[in-house]
């Protein structure tokens, strides 16, 4: 490893990985490398507010982080116009993934919940990490659940019932989560990414919730309560 490389410091927090829920879906924590224990003395962790900015779409950052905690929306835009959110994306997704190819980020990245994230300065992957075969097959295996989490909820905005799109929605955030309870984003964030008005968002989870799939256990979180299939019923009967 290069000599000038400095171990992280300032904001941040000691990472204990044995004892994180993310520890699974870790790219840090689920390879096995020779150095290892030298790697993860670099890892710092920090807490991230809501409405605060990760990644800038076009931008190259210093460091590759993986979401501990907490959900994003990713924004793309074009020069000169307002970005359209286009996913929302939580626990172990990574942050910065282009980073150690040289690449600029391809969205904007913004907590729209509480968030922490763990993070390493991206020449410390690039000189300990990347050389490595199995974390090399790790980040592209990363990759490619991202493109399919973006390619799903891109097939959402295809459907026509709102009762299915929502529904959907939340199942891919459960699914984020790993867990069918969940924190709820606002109606807003739903609402930007699915293409429609918060109002409808708002109906639409009432009526989830009369219909048993979708229970509220408190202002914050929701919990699934029903299979795909049930879903889609409901969905068929309101088109």
């Amino acid at each position: 490893m290069s000599s000038n490389i400095p171990r992280n410091s300032g904001p941040g927090g000691t990472v204990l990985c044995e004892h994180c829920s993310t520890r699974g879906r870790c790219l840090f924590s689920v390879l096995s490398l020779p150095n290892n224990d030298h790697f993860r003395s670099f890892v710092r962790e920090r807490a991230v507010g809501v409405g605060e900015t990760l990644e800038a779409e076009g931008s190259l950052g210093q460091t590759l982080g993986v979401i501990k905690v907490g959900l994003l929306r990713g924004v793309r835009g074009h020069p000169g116009e307002d970005g359209k959110s286009v996913l929302l994306m939580g626990k172990g997704r990574l942050v910065g993934f282009t980073l150690p190819f040289g690449q600029a980020a391809l969205l904007s990245l913004v907590a729209i919940t509480p968030t922490r994230v763990c993070e390493v300065d991206i020449r410390v992957v690039r000189d300990l990490a990347m050389p490595h075969e199995p974390f090399q097959q790790a980040i592209y295996g990363a990759i490619a659940g991202f493109v399919g989490t973006m390619a799903d909820w891109s097939r959402l905005l295809r459907e026509d019932s709102y009762l299915v799109k929502v529904g959907a929605a939340l199942r891919l955030i459960a699914a984020e989560e790993g867990s069918p309870s969940f924190r709820i984003p606002s109606h807003t964030e739903l609402a930007n990414v699915l293409g429609a008005r918060r109002e409808t968002v708002a109906r639409h989870i009432a009526i989830l919730i009369d219909k048993g799939l979708f229970r509220k256990i408190d202002r914050w979180h929701g919990v699934l309560t029903a299979d795909r299939s049930a879903w889609q019923r409901a969905g068929a009967a309101r088109s």
